[in-house]
C-alpha cells in the first residue's frame, strides 16, 4: 500500500504542476500575481482559485484506512504565501469546509478540516516573509513538511480511537510529509516560471538598455549641469523599462525626475536623504524593508528603490535612482540593470568631464600662442616703420597695415584649425615687416604643392618661421628661410628650413623629451601637435652646420574635417 500511496501522491502533484502551468497562463491570474493581490477583487478571485485546487485535490486523494491521502495541503499553504492573510485564510476555510461535507462523520473528517485552517494559517504568518524573499526552495520544504507534522498531530488530538489514529498517522505520516513538502516546491517553482518569463523580459530589456544609452549618453556630455539634458536622459530611461520612477540627483538634490504619482514621495527630503547618503561608499543600494515609523516606509510598502552612484574621478557626484514594483520573487535584474546603467553614465560623465578639460587646454595653449606676440618684435617692428617713415611713406603706410593685419589675426582669431591657406597668409603678414627690417639680408621662398588645401591648428608656422629668421643666420647675417607644404601619402608635410649653423643639439634632445628650452615656441608647437595628432606627431628636427630643418605631418583633409571649429 505504501507504494500505491507514493504513486498516488505523485500523480496527484503532477496534476497540480499542470494546473500552476495553465494558472501562469491566464493573463487575469498572471497580472494578480505579479501585482500582488493589491485589490479585493483580485483577492477573493486567488481565494477561489487556491479554495479550488485544494478541493481538486481532496477529490484526486488515495483512501486509506477511512482518511484520504491526498496533496490538499500544497492549495491553502499557496495562498497563505502568495496572497497573504486574507487570501490563504479565505483558501482554506473553502477547502477546510469542503472536506468536512465531502466525508461527513468520517474517521478524520472534522481533524483534517480543522488541519486545513492550520494549514492555511501557517500559510498566511510566512507570508511577508515569503514575499520579500527571505524563504527559498529549502524553507518552502520545510514550512510545508511542519503543515503537513500539524496535521498529523491534529488527527492524534481529535480522530477517535486513538489506537486507529495512530495506526493511520504511522501509515501516512512519512509519505504525505515528504512528498507534499516535494509538491510544494514543485507548485511554487512552477508558479515561479511566470516571474522568470518576467525577468527574461526584462532581461531583454537589459539588452535593449544599450539602445537606452545610446540615446541618452549625447545628453550627458555637458555633465550634470545642463537641466535640459538631465530631463531628456530621464525620460528616455523611463519610458524604455518598467521602472515606476526615474530619478538623477548630484549629491544634494534631485536634478531630474519621471514617474507616476509615487514621484512625490520621492521629492521629500526626508526620504531623499537617504538616498544620497547611500552614495558616499560608491556602492549600488536596495532599499526595500524598513520600519513602519521610517520616512521611507510609505514608498517601500509596495515599491523597491534602486540606488546606484555616478562616479566620477573615484568620488560620487550623484545618483541613478530607480524605483520599481515590489514582487514576491527575488531578482536581481533590477539592480544589475541599474548598476551597468549608472557605469555608462559614469564613464560618460568621466569623458566630458575629460573634453571639458582638452578644452580649457587647447583654450590655454591658445592663449599662450597669442601672448606670444613677441614685445620685442614689436618694438623692431615699429622702428623699422618710423624709419620707412622718413624714406618711403607709401611703404611705411604698407608695413602699418601688415602689422594691424598680423595683431589682428594674431589677437581676434578664436578658431583652433584653419587652412593652410590662411596660416600662410597670417605668416606672410609677420615676413612682411621681417623683410622690411633685414631688407636684402633676408629671403623667404614659400612652396606650396598645387591643389593642396589641408587644415592645420592655428599660428603653428609662425614661430617656426620666427625661430627660423631669429637663429638662422650665416656667418654674413643673411637669412634664408624656406616654407614649403607638400603631400606625402596620405598625409601633408609642413617644413620650415634656414641656413644657418643648425640648432644645438642639446636644445633639439631636450626639447624632443618635452624638457624645458630657452624661448617657449617651438616647445608649444611640439606640445600642441602631439597633443592633437598623438605622441609620435611632434615635430621632428633636421639640424647641420649648414642648415636645420623643422618639419611635421597632418592628416589629409577628409580625417581633419572634424576638427573644424573646435
Amino acid at each position: 500500500m505504501s507504494g500505491a500511496m507514493f504513486f498516488s501522491l505523485l500523480l496527484n502533484i503532477g496534476l497540480l504542476v499542470l494546473i500552476a502551468t495553465l494558472l501562469t497562463k491566464i493573463p487575469v491570474v498572471r497580472n494578480m500575481l505579479l501585482e500582488g493581490s493589491a485589490s479585493i477583487g483580485s483577492k477573493a478571485a486567488l481565494t477561489v482559485i487556491f479554495g479550488s485546487v485544494s478541493i481538486i485535490s481532496t477529490y484526486t486523494g488515495f483512501r486509506a484506512q477511512s482518511a484520504i491521502v491526498n496533496t490538499r495541503v500544497i492549495g491553502v499553504l499557496a495562498a497563505g504565501l502568495l496572497g497573504g492573510p486574507y487570501v490563504g485564510m479565505g483558501a482554506s476555510m473553502i477547502g477546510g469546509a469542503h472536506r468536512y461535507l465531502f466525508d461527513i462523520g468520517g474517521f478524520t473528517a472534522l481533524s483534517c478540516a480543522l488541519s486545513t485552517f492550520m494549514e492555511g494559517f501557517i500559510g498566511s504568518i510566512f507570508s511577508r516573509r515569503f514575499k520579500s524573499g527571505k524563504i527559498n526552495g529549502t524553507g518552502i520544504f520545510f514550512i510545508t513538511a511542519l503543515a503537513e507534522a500539524g496535521q498529523m498531530v491534529i488527527i492524534l488530538l481529535i480522530s477517535r480511537p486513538i489506537s486507529a489514529a495512530l495506526a493511520l498517522i504511522k501509515l501516512i505520516a512519512f509519505p504525505m510529509i515528504i512528498m507534499n513538502a516535494v509538491g510544494m516546491v514543485i507548485f511554487i517553482g512552477t508558479l515561479n516560471m511566470v516571474f522568470i518569463e518576467e525577468d527574461s523580459q526584462f532581461a531583454e530589456k537589459m539588452r535593449l538598455a544599450l539602445g537606452i544609452a545610446e540615446q541618452s549618453l549625447p545628453h550627458l556630455r555637458k555633465g550634470l549641469y545642463s537641466a535640459a539634458d538631465m530631463e531628456s536622459a530621464t525620460e528616455i530611461i523611463y519610458t524604455s523599462t518598467a521602472c515606476t520612477a526615474v530619478m538623477i540627483t548630484d549629491t544634494k538634490e534631485i536634478l531630474s525626475i519621471k514617474g507616476d504619482e509615487w514621484c512625490s514621495h520621492l521629492k521629500s527630503r526626508t526620504v531623499l536623504q537617504p538616498i544620497l547618503e547611500s552614495i558616499k561608499d560608491q556602492k549600488p543600494t536596495i532599499f526595500s524593508h524598513v520600519e513602519k515609523m521610517n520616512p521611507l516606509y510609505p514608498v517601500l510598502k509596495n515599491h523597491m528603490i534602486v540606488a546606484a552612484p555616478l562616479i566620477k574621478l573615484d568620488k560620487p557626484v550623484g545618483s541613478l535612482t530607480m524605483m520599481v514594483q515590489k514582487h514576491w520573487h527575488t531578482s536581481q535584474v533590477n539592480l544589475n540593470f541599474a548598476v551597468e546603467l549608472a557605469k555608462l553614465f559614469s564613464t560618460q560623465l568621466e569623458l566630458s568631464d575629460l573634453d571639458y578639460q582638452r578644452q580649457l587646454r587647447r583654450k590655454a595653449e591658445f592663449k599662450a600662442l597669442q601672448s606670444q606676440v613677441n614685445p620685442h618684435f614689436l618694438y623692431n617692428a615699429l622702428n623699422t616703420i618710423s624709419y620707412v617713415c622718413r624714406e618711403n611713406a607709401d611703404r611705411a603706410r604698407e608695413l602699418l597695415l601688415a602689422l594691424s593685419s598680423y595683431y589682428r589675426q594674431t589677437l581676434e582669431n578664436d578658431q583652433y584649425m584653419l587652412g593652410i591657406h590662411t596660416e600662410l597668409n597670417h605668416v606672410t603678414s609677420y615676413l612682411e615687416l621681417e623683410k622690411a627690417r633685414f631688407e636684402e639680408k633676408l629671403q623667404v621662398e614659400v612652396e606650396v604643392e598645387a591643389g593642396l588645401d589641408c587644415m592645420v591648428p592655428a599660428f603653428i608656422l609662425q614661430p617656426l618661421v620666427e625661430n627660423a629668421i631669429r637663429y638662422g643666420a650665416d656667418k654674413k647675417g643673411n637669412r634664408h628661410v624656406s616654407i614649403k607644404a607638400r603631400t606625402q601619402g596620405r598625409m601633408t608635410e609642413i617644413s620650415v628650413s634656414d641656413k644657418g649653423p643648425g640648432i644645438p643639439f642639446q636644445v633639439i634632445t631636450n626639447l624632443l623629451a618635452g624638457i624645458s628650452v630657452s624661448g617657449v615656441g617651438l616647445m608649444n608647437v611640439h606640445k600642441r601637435l602631439k597633443s592633437i595628432y598623438g605622441e609620435e606627431n611632434g615635430l621632428k628636427i633636421e639640424s647641420s652646420p649648414a642648415g636645420a630643418r623643422v618639419w611635421f605631418l597632418v592628416p589629409a583633409p577628409s580625417s581633419f574635417l572634424h576638427l573644424q571649429g573646435k
